[in-house]
């Protein structure tokens, strides 16, 4: 059972395994979150995370889960839903796309936060490029997680890769893409310390509630000009998703030990508007000098109106502004007695 809240608190909640895994060690920073909850098919995702932040959706072993499916299956757990999202000003939802659960559920829950009066932003962690399979299931339910939320940030396990060794193991890739992940979200949503400098929640959501899409662009660096090449390297991750030039607003945060300087600061924040041939985008930013020397720069930039992610969906695309009922559609297993207990 979740306790209730006040109205000026910030909760994160993880949907599916890698919204899990993501959100639960992202609880192990020192971040300006409030409360930590989790949402899954599988009993096993939870094993990192306090059980009674956790509510698992029990589902059929003997049958293949679709989204529509498990928003069937979740229909008796809307009330406990309700319990960990309401009397919270900003929820953040973190899924894993292209699955069953996260692409059924992410949508579902930042609708329920937004019914119960939170700002709510939605964190989408989108497949690879080899995960084709996937990629329609991701699409839709970005776009549906779109319209669910006030501002939605995009995270790219792609362009996550390319900071991988190549001969990583498949095991080895997911985990290298949540631990960048976790760095680069947590770098943004770090409290100010003695050894840092925070965004700040009022800069961060001035930057993700606008139209269009968030993107997250990372990459690191150890060399002479690091934060020149590192910033370089955000920015070639942005273009690989979108059209760079189309941000009207970015938060730079940078992550590394107490050597960092200002001038390379400065740097990193100044020629950002001419790497990306747009001078008049709005850059606030954030350092975080408890890492390493090798510095991490991380580009939260929107205002992103068309993305890679809309060949996805290619339906939707065809039919843009001529969908009748676009309402995100729910299926049950046959017989009533499949059904858990609402009680």
């Amino acid at each position: 059972m979740f306790d209730q809240k006040t109205t000026d608190e910030v909760a994160v909640i993880g949907i599916g395994s890698a919204g899990t895994r993501i959100v639960s060690l992202l609880s192990r920073k020192p971040l300006f979150i409030d409360r930590y909850a989790y949402v899954s098919c599988d009993a096993e995702d939870f094993s990192p995370v306090d059980p009674k932040d956790a509510i698992h959706i029990q589902s059929p072993i003997d049958q293949k889960l679709t989204p529509s499916l498990v928003r069937g299956l979740a229909l008796p757990y809307h009330g406990r839903i309700k319990e960990a999202v309401g009397g919270f000003k900003v929820v953040f939802v973190v899924a894993g796309l292209g699955g069953a659960t996260g692409s059924g559920l992410a949508p579902m829950v930042a609708s329920i936060a937004q019914e119960c009066g939170a700002t709510t932003v939605g964190v989408a962690v989108m497949p690879f490029e080899f995960e084709k399979r996937m990629k329609f299931y991701a699409g839709v339910s970005l776009r549906r997680l779109r319209a669910a939320s006030r501002g939605v940030v995009v995270v790219d396990n792609e362009t996550l890769m390319h900071s991988s060794p190549e001969e990583s193991t498949l095991a080895n890739l997911y985990d290298s893409a949540n631990k960048a992940a976790v760095k680069a979200l947590g770098s943004l949503l770090t409290k100010s310390t003695a050894a840092s400098k925070s965004v700040g929640l009022n800069k961060l959501l001035g930057a993700v509630l606008r139209d269009g899409y968030s993107l997250l662009g990372v990459s690191s660096n150890g060399g002479v000009e690091k934060a020149e090449d590192a910033l370089a390297g955000a920015v070639v991750s942005l273009g690989r998703i979108a059209d760079a030039r189309e941000a009207s607003r970015a938060v730079v945060s940078l992550n590394a030990d107490t050597n960092l300087s200002a001038q390379e600061v400065g740097l990193a924040v100044s020629r950002f508007g001419s790497l990306i041939d747009n001078q008049s985008v709005d850059v606030e930013y954030g350092v975080d000098c408890s890492g390493s020397s090798q510095l991490q720069v991380s580009v939260l930039a929107s205002g992103f109106g068309a993305t890679k992610y809309d060949d996805y969906d290619p339906l939707a695309k065809i039919l843009r502004g001529r969908v009748m009922d676009d309402d995100m559609d729910t299926s049950l297993l046959w017989g009533l007695e499949a059904l858990p207990s609402c009680g």
